[in-house]
């Protein structure tokens, strides 16, 4: 009975399968391409070779798991040189390429690590909450927001001192009266320059107080009408990235838009749920697609206290952290959970093992692995050949 399983990548999830595949009583071997282990020597025709000498015809199944497509796919390209008709399982994320590289190989299986995950996560909203909290969380502070508008409300209030300074200097020392004195000063101040009231006759005094205040008063309305209209700009930009605050009650947040986030997202709006997705990287492409199927958008970094209260966290009935990186996901839930400590989280951490000792000890309802997830149904692969 052939029950050799050739593994070739690196990362979590070739990690795992091999774990498991062995406990399933399998034997494994692992191969590493060059350019992976970061040799720039390393080429396609280096690849072949390699590959060739561990005669893949020889085992049961070939598994391409690597962390990125384009190295699974480069040694799928490999692999079908030697041979177009060995039994391999590739992970791919891209789906976009699938149908291409299975019309092009007849003993090939594509599965999508993300895609299989999503539904387990989806699945933990409805899971009763079965851990209480054992201490009392923090409420965390607010950044404090920068002075832009308080120094226009300096200049607007200093500007007006201004006008009301000349006023009075106009009407106390020319003899103008008060109204006279404010349409002058108002004149002078917006340049307008009718002349009906001048300083032709008045006095070295007043002609220099009337310098000042042309001159300050231009300054004044220069800076105040630059930083408003910074002030707009900024604010126009803080919306299209979805930087408001939101009044949602009952609703969902899911922090992290890659590949997991992608299916998860799509999943929870098919239920029919108020989601708000808060995403770092607002080159990301599926941006504009779930704003389409009527999701938030909130562009920041998820573990700021400020971006979780301006997706009103409190009022969320779900917290879902599938960023790519076990410790940002355990700081975004414990810094939402500071705000509401009954709020149901949900955290993908890489490390099975690690996500359990998380779910134990810092009290957290769901934790769950992405590959551990996986990597079953690619293991499924074998019984069904």
């Amino acid at each position: 009975m052939n029950d050799k399983l050739l593994i070739i990548g690196s990362g979590h999830l070739a990690r795992r399968l091999k774990v498991q595949a062995q406990l399933a009583g399998y034997k494994i071997e692992e191969f590493l391409p060059p350019n992976l282990k970061g040799d720039d020597g390393g080429t396609f025709d280096g690849i072949v070779e390699d590959l060739s000498a561990l005669n893949p015809g020889r085992f049961l199944m070939t598994y391409l798991v690597d962390d990125k497509d384009e190295a699974n796919i480069r040694t799928f390209i490999a692999l079908s040189s030697i041979n177009s008709k060995l039994p391999i399982t590739i992970s791919l994320f891209n789906e976009r390429v699938s149908p291409h590289i299975r019309a092009a190989h007849p003993n090939v299986r594509i599965l999508n690590p993300a895609r299989i995950a999503a539904p387990v996560f989806i699945a933990g909203l409805d899971r009763p909450v079965e851990r209480a909290l054992r201490y009392k969380p923090t409420p965390l502070d607010r950044e404090k927001e920068k002075g832009t508008d308080r120094l226009i409300t300096i200049l607007v209030s200093s500007f007006l001192l201004l006008i009301g300074i000349a006023v009075c200097y106009f009407h106390l020392y020319d003899g103008l009266p008060w109204l006279d004195a404010l349409y002058f000063v108002i004149v002078t101040v917006a340049t307008v320059g009718y002349g009906d009231i001048n300083l032709l006759n008045a006095s070295p005094e007043s002609k220099v107080a009337g310098i000042g205040l042309i001159i300050l008063s231009t300054f004044f309305i220069w800076l105040i009408f630059s930083l408003t209209i910074d002030r707009v700009i900024k604010k126009r930009v803080e919306l299209s990235l979805g930087r408001k605050r939101y009044r949602h009650r009952n609703h969902i947040i899911l922090c992290g838009l890659g590949r997991l986030g992608y299916f998860i997202a799509e999943g929870i709006l098919e239920r029919g749920e108020k989601l708000i997705i808060i995403e770092s990287n607002e080159s990301s492409p599926a941006i504009r697609h779930f704003r389409n199927l009527g999701a938030d958008v909130y562009i920041g970094d998820a573990r700021s206290p400020r971006v979780l209260e301006d997706a009103n966290v409190s009022a969320a009935k779900a917290l879902l952290s599938v960023i790519d990186d076990d410790y940002v996901n355990m700081e975004v839930g414990l810094n939402a959970r500071s705000f509401s400590p009954a709020l149901k989280l949900i955290l993908r951490i890489f490390d099975q093992s690690m996500s359990e000792q998380v779910r134990t000890h810092l009290d957290i309802h769901l934790t769950y692995s992405a590959t551990s997830i996986a990597v079953p149904e690619f293991l499924a692969v074998l019984k069904n050949r």
